[in-house]
């Protein structure tokens, strides 16, 4: 119930005969290694004690796991991630960390995850998705506008089209922009999370971009993902040139 509450989760009794659960993800938590033995590999299964030879795809927690651990659990598996680096008696005071991405857009949610697992040993799973919303802005707009350089305008008229899919499918295979990377770097601890995301690109002015909630800029797909994220960090800041930025969320 306490893990419920700090994290927001609604808690239900699954023993209520009309109990009715409108949910995305499902994970069975047990102690009993005769359950694991009747593992379906179609439901997440963690089992609780010694890890000892379990069978692959079962994920485990300590005999004594806390809050955090099961923080962690939960999260892992939302995201088809793994528990491997998780006991209870290891935590980060603080974590930092340098990434390059490449230009893998259509992957971007699971790259976010990747980039951001450490971060659920410091924020609860609101802040953290919140967080994760505008990396994700953050991460398609340096790919898409700087290292593919789409403009907006290009992008709002192959979406238009139905030809965005192809746009980005020959930027991909252009010898000008398929080996530019994204370099994602980040510093995390109790008091703060500061991260800084720069593409290859050529940059652009951020004071040229139309506020996407006035009249002429109603339309435009560009700039959204800006918005979107000065809701959630508490600095967004660009260098001169326009392709670094530096985010910053005080906890």
């Amino acid at each position: 119930m306490d893990f419920c509450a700090a994290e927001r989760f609604a808690l239900v009794n699954f023993n209520e005969e009309k109990c009715e659960l409108d949910v995305s993800v499902i994970v069975f938590i047990t102690d009993c290694f005769e359950t694991v033995k009747a593992f379906r590999e179609d439901i997440p299964l963690c089992f609780i004690g010694k890890r000892g030879d379990l069978p692959e795809g079962v994920l485990a927690v300590d005999e004594y796991f806390d809050h955090v651990q099961l923080r962690y659990l939960v999260d892992a598996v939302c995201h088809n991630g793994n528990m491997e680096n998780s006991i209870a008696s290891v935590r980060p005071v603080s974590v930092g960390k340098t990434f390059t991405v490449a230009n893998d857009i259509f992957n971007v949610e699971r790259i976010v995850y990747i980039l951001t697992k450490e971060f659920i040993y410091f924020l609860d799973f609101n802040s953290l998705e919140k967080i994760r919303i505008g990396l994700a802005e953050m991460i398609t707009n340096a790919i898409e506008h700087g290292n593919l350089s789409i403009s907006g305008d290009q992008k709002l008229e192959a979406t238009e089209n139905g030809t965005y899919y192809s746009l980005i499918e020959e930027r991909l295979k252009d010898e000008k922009y398929k080996d530019k990377r994204v370099t994602f770097t980040y510093f995390i601890d109790s008091s703060e999370v500061r991260i800084s995301i720069e593409d290859q690109g050529r940059g652009f002015k951020v004071d040229d971009i139309p506020d996407p909630t006035m009249q002429e800029g109603l339309f435009k797909l560009h700039g959204r993902g800006i918005l979107i994220t000065r809701m959630y960090f508490d600095d967004v800041l660009y260098n001169d040139i326009g392709n670094r930025v530096e985010l910053v969320k005080r906890f």
